[in-house]
């Protein structure tokens, strides 16, 4: 049983760390503005610099702080960027769930919880690597 009650609260640190990460991502704009006036250096791309090319993630602040063009032309979701926000969006609506659903202490079958969190996880690593190496095989 103590075993059990220390894997639910290890999972749901896991999920309080997620959500936050997930928030962080949301509003990066934000936040590299407020870095790019207490240094530029943070803000500055070190991929691009040392090797003068895009890296696979330029862009995605700009595409973050401009996610309102959605609304006015739906096709904008559809590259990479924005399949990584939707993926976000579900990650932030699926941490609030479960740390909602550990806190009633509603959570029937954890040990399943848990394996669709490392398979999402895992299809989405392996999708956003192989958009890596296409994008670096591409430039």
């Amino acid at each position: 049983m103590i075993s059990k009650k220390r894997n639910i609260k290890n999972y749901m640190y896991l999920n309080i760390t997620m959500l936050l990460l997930s928030i962080y991502v949301i509003f990066f704009p934000i936040f590299a503005k407020l870095m790019s006036h207490i240094s530029p250096i943070l803000t500055t791309c070190v991929y691009k610099k040392v090797t003068g090319k895009d890296c696979p993630l330029c862009g995605g602040t700009r595409y973050i702080a401009n996610i309102k063009q959605v609304f006015e032309d739906p096709s904008y979701i559809l590259c990479p960027f924005g399949y990584m926000i939707l993926f976000v969006i579900f990650e932030f609506l699926f941490r609030i769930f479960l740390i909602i659903k550990i806190k009633r202490n509603n959570i029937k079958n954890l040990k399943r919880i848990i394996i669709f969190d490392i398979v999402i996880h895992v299809i989405v690593f392996i999708l956003f690597f192989i958009y890596e190496i296409s994008f670096l095989v591409n430039n």
